[in-house]
């Protein structure tokens, strides 16, 4: 058996398990071909599917129970965030002889997401999925490496370096006694070549690894260390022991070191003790990450939550307890655990095991926000492991669920410019809003019940609907911002949404109606495939992705204001109508 990195299940203890040797009889000449190559278009396109593509529910009411820290450590939950996030597409794990791998982590670089995997059980096997991430609405698997006899835990990306922190079956890398290994695998114009460069590292597995703009720096569990690489012959040109080292990060000019006993190792690129940052310990943990914003280090602390950290003085700024949503009644409680954190501007992205993924958001007085919190139960009970954001992606590893890819979408469009200058709105917000005579506020507000349009209606700032419905009967409707509806609306007369919204339900354009999007709209939630339908005319200036199912009647005129444009559906797509100036693209 092998001492190796489990990550869906979370139960690896670097210092408790007991490693024992495997056979290697069933090893034919291995180095012969040490990564296997698949590009093969139609088998790497049957592992990527966008079956449940849609808006993903953030629950922020703060949930309904939470695990890890102390009551006195809480964040306040915002009614009105500025962004959203949609799930575009899901990679399934590659399997090879009969194995299946499992997700790791994820790197990106330029138009490239790189995945790794490893594989459960006394075998090793590793890989790697390369994704093209160019169009953010359908994403493609372009590549899958395979490394027969080598699992991977954590990889980066160095300019035209693959780097893997791993392990290594016995004798399969020639002077390599101890299966920890950092293997440094050329790209070419950013694909994986079939060969590769090793450095072996001590203790079992190479957990993770860094760099900058002169070494790599890895780290390896149990009784590991930390080393620092030369870039160019892979030479170990220092090492400094530390135990149960699980993650490691340049930032600022000095090297992070995160061990799961003994805090976070600050030390200079030379590896020059400079401090101990002392955060929650984490003996029996796989993985945990750590990352930055600022001056602020975020520290997964698995089932202690989020630890934020003042990087100048290694002080506890505060530790953030895990949500969990009252529709996860199930999910076993050594599942709910913080293993992954990462930032995105102001942004921060955190996976927590079975209870998925919360999101946060420092604002400019660096008070954090908590904005919301979902899984991925309804979908395929996966637990989310591992969690990267990079521009307007969110991408979740998943272990056995493979890869979860979301597109983020901003809802803070720039500052619209309103057709007057309106007052806020003073009204309640717990009834249904019935618009019976002309009005125009400027507010952001949330209503949790219907709202009904009989006359001409302005709207300047940030609208959110909770009810079942949005009617618009008369007048004429005009948004300036923000829209998010929670379930449906139907169009009878003129709306002008000129920003961008979200609907979680569906949009009913009918024969007199005019839904003119002049920024971007998204609707449909995950797994829902419900039907939108235009029976009267949409006119489309920026993006309207639809997730469901779209038909288009015969009456029904899609109209696109330039070549920029676009409709996506990820649904089925009937259309018996008219479409000008342009064409739908359906996602299949």
């Amino acid at each position: 058996m092998k001492k190796k990195f489990y990550l869906p299940l979370f139960v690896l203890a670097f210092a408790a398990i007991v490693s024992c040797k495997k056979e290697n009889n069933d090893i034919d000449n291995p180095t012969d071909k040490p990564v296997v190559i698949e590009n093969d278009i139609a088998q790497l396109k049957a592992r990527l599917d966008h079956q449940n593509a849609g808006l993903l529910p953030l629950s922020n009411l703060l949930a309904s129970s939470k695990r890890g820290a102390t009551s006195s450590s809480t964040v306040t939950a915002t009614q009105n965030p500025d962004f959203s996030l949609a799930l575009v597409a899901q990679v399934a794990p590659p399997d090879y002889e009969g194995n299946k791998l499992r997700a790791t982590h994820v790197a990106i670089s330029g138009n490239y997401a790189y995945v790794s995997y490893n594989t459960e059980g006394d075998r090793y096997l590793g890989g790697v999925d390369v994704i093209d991430i160019s169009d953010i609405n359908n994403p493609r698997l372009v590549v899958n490496a395979k490394l027969p006899n080598i699992d991977i835990s954590s990889l980066a990306v160095d300019g035209n370096n693959l780097l893997l922190a791993g392990a290594a079956d016995e004798g399969i890398l020639a002077k390599v006694t101890s299966p920890a290994v950092l293997i440094v695998l050329p790209l070419q114009n950013g694909l994986p070549t079939d060969a590769y460069r090793y450095t072996g590292l001590p203790s079992y597995v190479a957990t993770d690894v860094a760099y900058n703009s002169a070494s790599h720096y890895a780290v390896s569990g149990n009784a590991g260390t930390i080393s620092k690489i030369n870039k160019t012959s892979g030479a170990i040109e220092k090492s400094v022991s530390i135990g149960d080292l699980l993650s490691v990060r340049t930032y600022q000019n000095q090297v992070y070191a995160l061990s799961g006993t003994q805090g976070i190792k600050v030390v200079s690129n030379d590896l020059d003790a400079v401090k101990t940052i002392n955060v929650s310990q984490n003996p029996t943990s796989s993985k945990r990450t750590i990352d930055f914003y600022s001056n602020y280090l975020l520290a997964s602390e698995g089932a202690q939550g989020l630890g934020i950290y003042n990087l100048n003085t290694g002080a506890l700024d505060k530790r953030i307890s895990i949500p969990v949503s009252a529709d996860d009644t199930d999910i076993d409680a050594n599942d709910i655990v913080t293993n992954a954190v990462s930032t995105n501007d102001k942004r921060v992205f955190v996976a927590n095991g079975g209870a998925g993924i919360a999101a946060y958001q420092f604002d400019a007085q660096n008070n954090f926000t908590y904005i919301g919190s979902s899984s991925f139960n309804a979908i395929d009970a996966s637990s989310s492991n591992f969690i990267i954001s990079r521009d307007n992606y969110v991408f979740v590893a998943t272990g056995k669920g493979g890869l979860k890819i979301m597109k983020l979408i901003e809802l803070k469009p720039a500052l619209p410019t309103c057709n007057g200058t309106y007052p806020a709105y003073t009204g309640s917000t717990q009834w249904d809003l019935n618009v019976n005579n002309a009005a125009s506020y400027s507010d952001t507000k949330t209503f949790a019940s219907n709202v009904n349009i009989n006359r001409d209606f302005n709207w300047c700032g940030t609208l959110n609907v909770n009810g079942g419905y949005v009617n618009l009967n008369g007048g004429v409707f005009n948004l300036y911002g923000t829209m998010a509806l929670k379930q449906h609306i139907n169009v009878n007369t003129t709306m002008n949404l000129i920003g961008s919204g979200t609907i979680g339900g569906t949009f009913t354009v009918n024969g007199n109606g005019i839904f003119n999007v002049m920024g971007s709209l998204s609707q449909g939630t995950v797994g829902s495939k419900e039907t939108s339908f235009i029976n009267g005319k949409m006119i489309i200036d920026g993006e309207v992705v639809v997730y469901g199912n779209l038909t288009i009647n015969g009456s029904g005129k899609v109209e696109f204001a330039n070549n920029k444009s676009k409709l996506i559906v990820y649904g089925s797509l009937t259309n018996w109508g008219t479409v000008s100036n342009g064409s739908i693209t359906q996602i299949k």
